[in-house]
């Protein structure tokens, strides 16, 4: 059996790019050409990494996935994995996060992964960490550190799994990302007042109704706009946008950059 490998801090299975060293994260980006390590390893704290290019297989314990584009994946410190690359070049971002910090905000890895795998925000918060280290100033450890508190507490909205109509919500909303849905028309299908629904909408979904469908859309974007040849034009109009400066204003405040900038990371 071969040696278990144990990477500290800041190394990864890939080779490691733009590293940027704080005390309570480290980010950094892994490039899967060549020279990588397919062995299985873990690391010395948790980290989220978010797929710009390409894609893994993933293989943790006896749970085999392929992972693509757009995913951004959890692992927990000390956890048994390792990533093979599908494409010739693959391209992560990565927050890794000192267990101390986590600790000291009352944040365990568990509500951490919870809100990574469930939440729509997962990609955004990753470009918005991006964007803050594109500026790469005094307060970037701050605001960074301001994006990944907001990010977790933010999300941890009510549960509404027991609740039938917000569980009816979700998936129409989800489904159909696309249509301009009616208040009225939402209330037929769901057998709701449409003042149940406005009163409750941020409560279980930690945000405006009208924020949440703009997060969907510009969410579906991300994927069009790497794995088509599609034109920003063509994105803005698949992608229920009025027109193509609506959707790089609601793009960049969404995520910290604009769609051509994505497009090349």
């Amino acid at each position: 059996m071969n040696e278990i490998i144990r990477l500290n801090k800041g190394n990864y299975s890939g080779e490691v790019q733009n590293l940027k060293e704080f005390a309570s994260f480290i980010t950094s980006r892994t490039t899967y050409i060549d020279n990588y390590n397919t062995e299985f390893h873990y690391h010395e704290n948790p980290h989220l990494s978010f797929i710009l290019q390409g894609g893994n297989y993933e293989h943790k314990k006896s749970q085999k996935s392929v992972k693509t584009i757009g995913d951004v994946l959890f692992y927990h410190s000390g956890e048994l994995h390792k990533t093979i690359p599908t494409n010739e070049i693959t391209k992560n971002l990565n927050l890794e996060i000192d267990l101390n910090f986590l600790k000291d905000n009352f944040i365990t890895e568990t509500e951490l992964k919870n809100v990574v795998e469930d939440s729509l925000n997962s990609r955004l918060f990753m470009l918005k960490v991006h964007s803050e280290l594109q500026l790469n100033d005094t307060i970037t450890e701050i605001a960074i550190q301001t994006l990944l508190l907001n990010f977790v507490k933010n999300n941890k909205t009510d549960n509404y799994k027991t609740i039938k109509w917000i569980a009816e919500l979700t998936n129409i909303l989800n489904d159909e990302w696309n249509i301009n849905h009616s208040l009225s028309e939402l209330s037929q299908r769901l057998g709701v007042h449409p003042v149940t629904i406005s009163k409750n909408f941020n409560k279980y979904f930690g945000c405006t109704y009208g924020n949440y469908v703009r997060k969907l859309r510009i969410n579906q974007s991300l994927t069009l706009i790497k794995n088509t040849n599609n034109s920003l034009t063509e994105i803005a109009f698949l992608c229920g946008f009025a027109d193509q400066s609506h959707f790089i204003r609601v793009f960049k405040n969404n995520t910290g950059i604009n769609p051509k900038y994505f497009q090349k990371l």
